[in-house]
């Protein structure tokens, strides 16, 4: 195989384990909620992390590598982290529509020192809804009216509102930039051992 079709074939190999990984986080904080995403997100992290380190351990001799690997690095955290969060939001973007909620339970969860404030719903009209706000409910008490955005359908959980206010595009930008600097990463990677260090690697093993 040419050295460029096994780069393409390396790097085809890292780019697609990412995309996949992000993709099912994605899905997990979707249609699963946050523990589902976290535990899926982190799953796919060690994964890329993984893939980049084995790139880098097999690719030609570079002078400075430690730098792309480690933006690299970087970059697949925030596209696992910020990109998730930026997937709901667009997803939200695109089929929600504004409402105003009734807030009927709170309640407060503490990891590591910090405190998140959790609250389920129902519609004005008294009407249910199913799954819990995701995003902070920090500020409203239980009887309290706030403007959410909710899907139709009732397929995603409800985001505070109103749409307008929700970051899509600037979480998109910086999840797009992250993503090129995982792109740019994994092509430096992507370019193979020489054919004859490879064979004298492998004669040096037996």
């Amino acid at each position: 195989m040419s050295v460029i079709g096994s780069a393409v074939r390396r790097g085809g190999l890292v780019a697609g384990a990412a995309v996949l990984g992000f993709a099912f986080a994605a899905a997990g904080y979707l249609w699963w909620g946050t523990t589902a995403a976290a535990l899926i997100a982190v799953s796919a992290m060690i994964g890329v992390v993984m893939a980049l380190g084995w790139l880098y351990r097999t690719r030609r001799p570079l002078r400075f590598r430690g730098a792309p690997l480690t933006l690299g690095v970087l970059a697949a955290f925030v596209v696992h982290i910020a990109g998730v969060v930026a997937a709901r939001d667009i997803a939200m973007t695109l089929v929600g529509v504004d409402a105003e909620a009734v807030v009927e339970r709170t309640w407060t969860t503490h990891s590591r020192g910090s405190q998140s404030h959790h609250c389920t719903l129902h519609r004005t009209g008294g009407a249910p809804i199913p799954r819990k706000l995701a995003t902070s409910c920090e500020g409203y008490g239980r009887g309290d009216t706030m403007p959410v955005v909710l899907d139709p359908r009732g397929r995603f959980a409800p985001v505070g509102g109103p749409k307008s206010d929700l970051p899509a595009v600037g979480e998109s930008q910086v999840v797009a930039a992250a993503g090129l600097v995982l792109l740019a990463s994994i092509a430096i990677g992507s370019v193979p051992e020489r054919p004859t260090r490879a064979r004298s690697s492998r004669r040096s093993r037996t």
